[in-house]
């Protein structure tokens, strides 16, 4: 499968179906070096919101083969890249929600990150997003479950919303080389706008959320390029909702 390249720091991939997210041994995370340490103590002094945990660390994604090699790891190693390289490259599934007007309108959601988010702080993106969590080292296949288990728990907490396992599919798999993230996008439909029970952002993730009409996100994303993270104008050009100049 060609990946899409059309946003610099991004390479993406348009999905058919759920990829298999398969696990790597050993099944503990590795060690941390004395520069991880040093370089995640004064990360949380910047911002005391870091908090460490097991995350998935992506080792290849087969885009023909729809299959994800992942291992287990920690949220500080992945903190502290840029200043040091520890190769962690994180999954993540993203939410793209979308609901419908009474005339058919299509309209997507989107949030602003708050400035206290690991990177991309004031950004509109798609979402709500988050890591995958590391299974029990028992555990050599993360079902789609997980997956969607994970989406379900962000968008709860971060938009406040309900979505329908029956109404998803996933329709992008994008690597953002800047964030060292990749991420399963998926598709969820809300239903009716009318039905929608959304005021604003749950958390402290999102400053201000936005319903977007589907027709409107190519003017968006021409007006508001430099405001939007590069992995969300991607996905926008995966959905066929802004051309690709390539």
């Amino acid at each position: 499968m060609i990946p899409l390249r059309s946003i610099e720091g991004v390479t993406a991939w348009p999905l058919e179906g759920f990829p298999r997210v398969r696990m790597t041994r050993p099944p503990g995370p590795p060690e941390v070096s004395p520069a991880v340490e040093a370089r995640w103590r004064e990360l949380c002094e910047e911002n005391p919101r870091h908090f460490d945990g097991p995350i998935l660390s992506v080792v290849t994604f087969d885009a023909d083969g729809g299959e994800v090699l992942a291992r287990r790891d920690r949220y500080m190693r992945l903190a502290v890249q840029p200043r040091v390289v520890t190769g962690v490259q994180q999954l993540s599934v993203t939410a793209v929600l979308t609901v419908r007007d009474g005339a058919g309108r299509a309209y997507v959601l989107l949030g602003r990150r708050s400035p206290q988010t690991r990177i991309y702080g004031g950004m509109w993106e798609l979402g709500p997003s988050g890591g995958v969590p590391a299974p029990h080292p028992s555990v050599e296949e993360v079902p789609v479950g997980a997956l969607l288990s994970q989406l379900e728990d962000e968008v709860a907490e971060e938009a406040g919303l309900v979505v329908d396992a029956s109404r998803v599919r996933a329709v992008a798999y994008v690597r953002d080389h800047v964030a060292h993230s990749d991420d399963v996008c998926i598709e969820c439909d809300l239903g009716a706008l009318e039905d929608l029970q959304h005021s604003g952002p749950a958390n402290w993730e999102y400053t201000e959320t936005l319903l977007l009409p589907v027709d409107t996100v190519a003017q968006f994303d021409e007006s508001n390029a430099a405001e939007i993270i590069a992995p969300t104008r991607a996905v926008f050009r995966v959905m066929g909702w802004v051309g690709d100049p390539d």
